[in-house]
């Protein structure tokens, strides 16, 4: 059977293996969502060297509560995939597994944090979630509890996936993703399969107030989300509720 996706193409993904992960996005989304995260592989994908490639998506039914929408805000998923110690499991969304609850408190608390000071400060941002991503990045914060290297990879990608708009309570959402149209991809340098089958997936979901919009109260006004997901062996998918 012919190859439906080229492993060059950063438009699709042929996954050697493909998870997703179901988690509540309230109270604008009504439905829960799904989190795909799908890899493909080329064990000589630049020279000799193996390579992956890695994608995500969200899949949804996008029924939205319009009557919750009382600033403009953006929504958007930042994912970083990696070496983490521990397996997916337990509490927010499988990333207390991974690293305790702990780690997912403050590190949930830094995000919320962070995009509070941006909100409040007037200075120009486009998109809150990954303004905050870009600084910790080149400024990696400590975080008790935390992998200590977590904002140091070297992709991080962030996609916005709803904007409100306040004055009309209405909201425009992105199309749902899928393998022929992942949101994001990109590729890893010196990776092989079964490497990749052991890294975690990390996926940060955030709900903020845009720029020209009025700041929340306090840090609790910012909505923040942890996913965590870890593939199937290659060859395979799952899901996880």
């Amino acid at each position: 059977m012919a190859q439906i996706c080229s492993f060059w193409d950063a438009g699709c993904v042929d996954p050697l293996a493909q998870t997703a992960i179901a988690f509540g996005f309230p109270p604008l989304f009504l439905e829960n969502m799904n989190l795909f995260y799908a890899f493909d592989a080329d064990p000589r994908g630049k020279g000799q060297e193996p390579m992956t490639k890695v994608s995500f998506w969200i899949g949804y039914e996008a029924y939205i509560n319009n009557s919750v929408i009382d600033l403009n805000r953006t929504s958007e998923i930042g994912m970083r995939v990696g070496n983490l110690t521990g397996s997916p499991s337990g509490a927010n969304n499988g990333c207390d597994g991974v690293w305790g609850s702990e780690c997912s408190y403050n590190l949930i608390d830094l995000f919320k944090q962070a995009i509070f000071d941006l909100t409040t400060k007037g200075e120009y941002y486009s998109n809150p979630l990954a303004t905050v991503i870009r600084r910790f990045r080149e400024h990696p914060p400590f975080v008790p509890a935390c992998p200590p290297q977590f904002f140091e990879i070297q992709d991080f990608p962030v996609d916005p996936f709803a904007q409100e708009t306040e004055t009309d309570q209405t909201a425009v959402i992105k199309t749902t993703g899928s393998s022929n149209s992942p949101w994001r991809t990109w590729f890893i340098d010196n990776m092989t399969a079964s490497r990749q089958a052991e890294q975690v997936a990390v996926a940060i979901i955030g709900r903020a107030p845009s720029y020209h919009s009025l700041p929340p109260a306090d840090k609790d006004g910012i909505q923040i989300e942890l996913v965590c997901a870890q593939s199937p062996a290659a060859g395979s998918s799952g899901s996880e509720d």
